[in-house]
């Protein structure tokens, strides 16, 4: 039973343009927002929600919205400052994107379980990580 999950990029990406999973992903939030999980997030992944989401088509502003609807729903912005250190042994480690690294790191930090889609950063390596699809969009 999953009791802290951190959320990744591409679930939220996926949550914001209803790709295929953003309903497991929006199981996630609901189970956030009823106080059944505690749910976090890394503030490096906020901002790949900025830019990735921007080019793909959504406005800055509704963007910095829907990530501050995600607080008051209950996802914690996790301090990046207690992590940094093991997110870079992750990226040197595993060869991961940056964004990847801190995400897991949080995961690691909280002791919870990393929500992620078909990223294939996160095959080999030895951490609780849930995906809510395992096809690309």
């Amino acid at each position: 039973m999953i009791g802290r999950l951190v959320f990744d990029t591409e679930p939220l990406i996926a949550y914001l343009d209803d790709e295929p999973g953003s309903d497991t992903v929006e199981d996630w939030i609901d189970k956030v927002a009823s106080g059944e999980i505690d749910g976090y997030i890394s503030p490096v992944t906020k901002t790949e929600v900025l830019y990735v989401g921007s080019r793909v088509g959504f406005r800055w502003n509704d963007l910095q919205a829907s990530l501050r609807r995600l607080e008051e729903l209950g996802v914690v912005v996790h301090d990046s400052r207690e992590c940094w250190d093991t997110a870079a042994n992750l990226k040197r480690q595993y060869t991961m994107a940056l964004g990847d690294a801190y995400a897991l790191a949080t995961a690691n930090d909280v002791g919870g379980t990393l929500l992620v889609g078909a990223d294939d950063d996160f095959d080999d390596v030895d951490a609780s990580v849930e995906r809510f699809r395992t096809d690309p969009v």
